[in-house]
């Protein structure tokens, strides 16, 4: 499959199957991943592995009729990870780094399709539950730039998309 069509056919999945995704694949995925550009590769990401048994727990922490999409990404994923970007104090050092955190969230996300993995990812803002935040050991000088679901699909899409269109200005 050519990477044009594994971009393609992402898609924002809410429903996985009960089939496993291990920490190993998940990590795999990463080592390739991390190859994101960012300036003077600082990599400025840090990995935050949510365990199942911990899912519970951590889902205590939000508040169900708000945030009720992230509580069922947390708990119905085959696997949950964390990507945090830290906050420099120089405005545009720090939108580098957040810019570069998601460069390699998307990187993740194409490697992850193109292993028949699927995707999801949920930006919180550290403002909606701090409690969250403290569980999830996110420093008071970071961001989240997802909190990431992987799983595999329970039901394959089949429908082709219509091509989407670049739009330039030109001046």
């Amino acid at each position: 499959m050519s990477l044009q069509t594994t971009m393609e056919q992402i898609r924002e999945y809410d429903r996985f199957s009960a089939r496993p995704v291990t920490e190993e694949q998940v990590l795999s995925l990463l080592d390739e991943a991390v190859w994101a550009p960012n300036h003077h590769m600082r990599e400025p990401w840090r990995f935050i592995w949510i365990a199942k048994d911990y899912r519970d727990k951590l889902g205590e922490t939000l508040a169900k009729n708000e945030q009720s999409q992230l509580l069922a990404l947390i708990q119905e994923a085959a696997a949950c990870l964390i990507v945090a970007a830290p906050v420099p104090s120089d405005e545009r050092e720090a939108k580098d780094d957040f810019a570069a955190a998601c460069c390699l969230v998307q990187n993740l996300q194409i490697l992850a399709a193109a292993s028949g993995i699927g995707m999801s990812w949920h930006l919180p803002m550290r403002f909606e539950n701090e409690t969250f935040c403290s569980a999830t050991e996110l420093q008071p000088n970071e961001r989240f730039v997802g909190v990431l679901g992987f799983g595999y699909f329970e039901d394959h899409w089949t429908s082709k998309l219509e091509k989407r269109s670049v739009r330039i200005d030109i001046w």
